[in-house]
């Protein structure tokens, strides 16, 4: 029963994170439209929207504590790495949703094409990466769509290898597009004046939102420098074994059970532990 519990937490934990991305996150953006749309920016409402940021980081940190379980060293994971992990999260998904509800609060007709079009390459992208994280070719290419749905706000690390070049090119892509959101919203802000009174100058607001993310990114690199676990070649053998050994029921004392069977008596076997061979898959491509 408690292998069955892990197994299905591990399931659920990247539920989770497929439906914060795919329902938090974009009510989040709408919610932060409207608001500026209104112009109801008032201590309540950027607390909110705080309050939804950081549930969106804490579902990403969440996700991130179910895959370092899957580690060789999994009881010495402290609470002290899931918290710069969080707080780099926090300063890299809150500029994105900001940017994107900005952009979206003055050109609301060109929002939906924005999201496709980024959609649509970051989908080949992750098709050129030959994902194999699904059983049929159906359920793979929905992966892919869900994974370029992920990619839009937040790095979701789907093939082993050379993890740290591709996150480069990612940030860097989605810091460029965070600058031209941000831009374009200035550039209408100085253009057409709303009636409402924004607590900040413009300017001001693209600085801001531009520097968090840099922070993010500086947080993320002292993350991977100092709490990032790093797994040697042995333990990564011995964690494709254990993989592979999953199914395969082990009698106590190591004796046959054939052995049982002609003795008169049957012994039962210890059940085998699950082990979730896609989370399992995840965390290989997420510590390579």
């Amino acid at each position: 029963m408690e292998g069955n519990a892990v197994y299905l937490t591990h399931d659920l934990s990247l539920l989770r994170l497929i439906e914060t991305f795919s329902e938090s996150a974009p009510q989040l953006v709408l919610m932060i439209t409207i608001i500026i749309q209104r112009g109801e920016v008032e201590p309540i409402t950027i607390l909110k929207a705080l309050g939804s940021v950081s549930a969106i980081a804490v579902s990403v940190t969440m996700y991130h504590r179910s895959l370092r379980s899957f580690l060789p060293d999994k009881a010495k994971q402290g609470w002290g790495s899931s918290v710069v992990y969080f707080l780099w999260n926090l300063l890299l998904i809150g500029p994105r949703v900001a940017a994107v509800a900005l952009f979206a609060s003055v050109f609301p007709c060109f929002i939906a094409a924005h999201f496709l079009s980024s959609w649509m390459v970051l989908f080949f992208v992750a098709w050129q990466l030959k994902t194999n994280f699904m059983d049929s070719g159906g359920g793979e290419w929905l992966y892919r769509a869900t994974v370029g749905l992920i990619w839009y706000f937040s790095w979701f690390s789907i093939v082993e290898g050379h993890t740290r070049q591709r996150s480069t090119i990612y940030h860097t892509w989605i810091g460029v597009d965070i600058g031209m959101l941000c831009g374009f919203w200035v550039w209408q802000m100085m253009k057409n004046p709303p009636n409402l009174e924004l607590p900040l100058d413009p300017y001001v607001i693209f600085v801001i939102m531009f520097s968090l993310y840099i922070a993010g990114l500086c947080l993320k690199v002292t993350y991977y420098k100092f709490c990032h676990p790093k797994i040697t070649k042995q333990e990564e053998v011995e964690c494709h074994l254990e993989l592979m050994s999953e199914s395969v029921v082990v009698p106590p004392n190591g004796e046959d059970v054939v052995d049982f069977r002609f003795m008169g008596h049957t012994e039962r076997p210890e059940p085998s532990v699950r082990v979730n061979k896609r989370m399992r898959n995840l965390a290989g491509n997420f510590y390579s």
